[in-house]
């Protein structure tokens, strides 16, 4: 079973995809995440849906990125479901916005982090679910992709011995060699 990572934007999921993602499986179920208003759905509807996808997939790969807001979290703590939450401190918003102008980020997902970052981090700092293991991101220069924790679990994962493919015998012959 693979871990269940929980990323806030700009934690540098991207980054650690890119290199590290030869040397480890990841789903990024941050793709997967459901619009609000299908065929009638409720919001509810659609993050069980959304947590079954990722449970689904979860066996498969050694790490599974979710969202980090807070009905998707709320959805694998009511499910009692472990998961690592990557997070910034509130003094790096700065940092953080500069990163998506450079990424090149849509301007509507820059000024929702600009407007929101503060409150995003506080709700995640009150998160108080006995499953939600919190790793906040103090230092500048500081994401998942350097984190010394990911860095010892994607070492232990390459490190593991490699379980071996047993090569069908050849057939035992019995048969005694004669010359004739």
């Amino acid at each position: 079973m693979g871990i269940i990572l929980s990323s806030f934007r700009g934690c540098g999921r991207e980054f650690l995809k890119n290199t590290h993602g030869d040397k480890v499986k990841i789903y990024d179920a941050i793709a997967d995440i459901p619009a609000t208003d299908i065929e009638g759905k409720t919001n509810q509807d659609l993050l069980e849906e959304y947590y079954n996808k990722v449970m689904d997939n979860v066996d498969s790969y050694d790490i599974v990125f979710i969202d980090s807001s807070t009905g998707i979290r709320d959805t694998f703590n009511e499910h009692g479901v472990d998961y690592d939450v990557f997070y910034p401190s509130k003094e790096r918003r700065g940092e953080f916005i500069e990163n998506q102008v450079r990424k090149r980020a849509k301007p509507d997902v820059i000024k929702s982090l600009d407007k929101n970052f503060e409150k995003w981090v506080q709700e995640i700092d009150d998160d108080e679910a006995p499953n939600c293991y919190k790793h906040k991101l103090s230092n500048m220069g500081e994401f998942i992709g350097n984190s010394p924790i990911i860095m010892q679990y994607i070492d232990s994962l390459r490190n593991q011995p490699q379980p071996q493919v047993q090569e069908e015998a050849a057939p035992i012959n019995n048969e005694e060699n004669t010359e004739e």
